[in-house]
């Protein structure tokens, strides 16, 4: 992505705008915390999903210089008689917003081969449609979609938009992190010109849950955790990538969904639902993408632990943290971003981690007996929404 003659990454999360006690009934002060928490973690761009957002939003998008990808409701099915209404939201989302310079680029639909190759034919020709109108209402923005992940990279709907994004949860919904890498590669090997985005990425993570060996579907923080420091620097391995959108920032409500012991929600954001608790990967994402400096000690509640020797991780925009338990240094490093610690338990430890001006603490308990809240009595990783 280039802005004004230069390189400028863009670093993205996607919003629903949904939150606890509200649904979508919110005030220009919720729009303006949801903006200060995005700004926070360093995003330079939002996909708003999955339909028109609160016009307060688009203008503080204008405001603070974020890009935007809007998009219309356009999602998983294709129905023949929905295809008059998917061209006049195409209409209205252009017209009502055509003057906001956030907006760089259109959104013509989201998943829509989830419903496999039934009526593929007029799903073709209705996105044919719909992206000659975003071109003839704006010749100045190019267009883009969202596939999803069965999507084959041959498949004629991902070549239709100007650039296209694929929704992929690679390590999450389906084993294996490093098929990220592979799948990328390949993406590139076969379309070298075809700009190409992480539509969608993620993992849920529910704060209440830990685990000192966290696995894939297990719904921990720590799991989310390990998801997002790979794909992180699983995009730094693939600079030519056009941008990648964290899925998301915000939990949000889903009716059919049932993880983790709260039914009804979605755990991938980077804060909770009522926005009051930024999980660990919020600083982890503000780790990679800010240069004000601060020290961050994940894992803060995963408070009882049973390992003799447990690990410890900081997130910080320091080049060097030193680690502390109860008044003694654990140890220094040096790095980036992440850093990696192994340090024997005691009864009680009062964790520090301190870098120049900067300090976090904590303090964590050793326990003889594994604590059954941290783990989700019943979990369900099949369902995509």
């Amino acid at each position: 992505f280039i802005l004004n003659g230069e390189s400028y990454p863009l670093r993205g999360v996607a919003r629903h705008q949904d939150r606890w006690g509200l649904g979508n009934a919110l005030l220009p002060e919720h729009h303006k915390e949801d903006m200060d928490l995005i700004l926070e973690a360093g995003f330079t761009t939002i996909r708003l999903a999955h339909y028109q957002h609160d016009q307060y939003f688009y203008d503080l998008c204008d405001k603070y210089g974020l890009i935007v990808w809007a998009e219309i409701p356009y999602i998983s099915h294709h129905l023949p008689k929905g295809r008059e209404n998917t061209f006049s939201q195409m209409k209205e989302l252009i017209i009502q917003n055509y003057n906001h310079p956030c907006i760089v680029v259109w959104g013509v639909s989201n998943e829509i081969t989830i419903s496999g190759a039934r009526l593929k034919k007029q799903m073709l020709e209705n996105h044919r449609v719909l992206n000659d109108l975003c071109h003839e209402m704006d010749p100045t923005r190019p267009t883009t979609l969202a596939c999803y992940a069965m999507c084959p990279h041959w498949h004629p709907v991902a070549h239709i938009s100007d650039i296209v994004g694929w929704n992929l949860y690679l390590g999450w919904y389906v084993p294996g992190l490093f098929l990220n890498d592979l799948w990328i590669s390949f993406y590139h090997w076969m379309y070298p010109k075809r700009c190409l985005c992480y539509s969608e990425y993620g993992a849920e993570g529910m704060p209440n849950l830990h685990s000192a060996k966290p696995k894939r579907g297990d719904n921990s923080e720590e799991y989310q955790n390990k998801y997002h420091e790979f794909m992180l620097e699983c995009f730094k391995r693939h600079p030519y990538m056009w941008g990648n959108y964290v899925w998301n920032m915000f939990d949000f409500a889903a009716d059919a969904r049932n993880q983790g012991g709260e039914p009804g929600m979605n755990h991938k954001g980077l804060v909770t639902f009522d926005r009051k608790l930024k999980k660990d990967c919020f600083y982890l994402y503000k780790a990679y993408w800010t240069e004000e400096p601060f020290v961050y000690l994940a894992g803060r509640r995963y408070e009882y632990r049973t390992e003799a020797v447990t690990g410890i991780t900081v997130y910080s925009t320091c080049k060097e943290v030193s680690l502390y338990n109860n008044g003694k240094l654990v140890e220094t490093k040096k790095g980036e971003h992440v850093f990696k610690f192994k340090m024997p338990m005691e009864a009680v430890n009062h964790l520090e981690v301190r870098s120049g001006d900067c300090a976090d603490s904590a303090v964590i308990y050793k326990t003889d007996k594994p604590r059954p809240e941290y783990s989700a009595a019943k979990v369900d990783s099949s369902n995509w929404m």
